[in-house]
């Protein structure tokens, strides 16, 4: 069976990661202090993402890593703050200030070791920890700078482990001016490093809840809502029973970006998707599926707090889309570049011109294979 460490890396990594591990904790009917609400019929498959302890407590499989402490005592204050154990909770002091070189390189490297360290002890509770999965930002200094440097550190510990990153792009607008460059400098550590690493698009989430939900305003613990949905709904076929697809060996087949969120239908029916999801703004498309004519299925129903409807469907798709929100990224990317707006934030970090170069030509190269989808 297999088992899934989370890393949840910066302010928003650990936003969306508490709010996934509270509702996995409501699927599989476990309590805020660990415990089965009906220990002698446990729903799904509960050792994916949590340890049982000695004491019938269920432990979230997670490592949550920040350069500055405020969010990580938040979540030791939270509802389930104490499933974590202190020793998986590593923060530093100052933060990275939204600056990709301090994550990477100042004060993400004085931590990472004890990142490393902690991952190795989950590790050894573990029969088998086949996959790692990481959550965090790709526009700020911590998720992706610090984000990236593990992901290095952790293909070059486990080279035969799957690593795949819920990575969340920037919206329109930005937190911060130099976002793009930290988006820029992390993919091709990630391309590196990564199996697969789906794209949450900011803008594709307005896109949901304005144009689909008809919502007329949006907040954060909504938009965290929403992303956990789609990590529920992506992780449901290792978590309960279903028709047996592997998703490695679907991941295995697709090129290295996945634009993931949820798109809401109504009134159609689909049968056996076990995959991950695609954002289409007008439309939905399905590959790698195989769907039965005319006996439908054994499909877990999930309840969804965002609508009325029951079922939630996840598809797992290749598509020119992608290309969108890189292509944002690269022409914000490139005028400020060009006019070497901010670079001395990084380069007096010690990085150099060259790094970013390279990081504007990889962007450049995805971009293009992607529009050739």
């Amino acid at each position: 069976m297999k088992e899934i460490l989370t890393i949840q890396v910066g302010q928003c990594g650990n936003n969306l990661a508490s709010t996934f591990w509270e509702g996995a904790m409501f699927e599989h009917q476990i309590q805020n202090d660990g415990l089965l609400i009906d220990p002698l019929e446990p729903v799904g498959n509960q050792s994916v993402y949590f340890q049982e302890a000695s004491n019938g407590r269920h432990v979230p499989r997670s490592v949550l890593v920040d350069l500055e402490p405020t969010i990580l005592d938040k979540i030791r204050k939270g509802s389930i703050g104490g499933l974590f154990k202190p020793e998986n909770i590593i923060s530093g002091i100052d933060g990275a200030g939204n600056n990709w070189a301090k994550g990477h390189y100042i004060e993400g490297a004085e931590i990472v070791d004890s990142v490393m360290e902690a991952i190795r002890k989950q590790n050894e509770l573990a029969d088998v920890t086949n996959i790692f999965q990481m959550v965090h930002s790709l526009g700020s200094g911590t998720g992706s700078g610090l984000g990236s440097l593990i992901c290095d550190k952790l293909r070059e510990e486990y080279e035969n482990s799957t690593i795949f990153n819920q990575a969340v792009l920037p919206g329109f607008v930005m937190d911060c001016v130099v976002e793009a460059y930290n988006v820029g400098l992390t993919l091709p550590h990630l391309l590196d490093a990564s199996d697969q690493v789906f794209l949450i698009d900011n803008v594709a989430i307005q896109e949901i809840y304005f144009k689909q939900l008809l919502l007329k305003t949006l907040k954060f613990a909504d938009l965290n809502k929403l992303i956990t949905d789609h990590s529920l709904c992506f992780t449901s076929a290792w978590r309960f029973p279903s028709s047996g697809v592997d998703e490695k060996k679907i991941i295995d087949l697709m090129q290295h970006f996945k634009l993931g969120s949820l798109t809401y239908i109504k009134n159609d029916v689909v049968f056996n998707l076990t995959c991950q999801t695609e954002l289409l703004p007008k439309s939905i498309a399905v590959s790698t599926c195989k769907i039965p004519e005319a006996v439908k299925s054994e499909i877990q129903i999930i309840s969804n707090s965002q609508n009325n409807n029951q079922n939630q469907t996840a598809l797992l798709q290749c598509s020119k889309n992608v290309s969108q929100p890189l292509e944002r990224m690269r022409d914000q990317f490139s005028r400020m570049f060009v006019r070497r707006g901010f670079l001395h934030w990084y380069l007096n970090e010690g990085m150099d011109n060259q790094e970013f170069v390279d990081s504007l030509d990889s962007l450049q190269e995805q971009v293009l294979k992607y529009e050739q989808q």
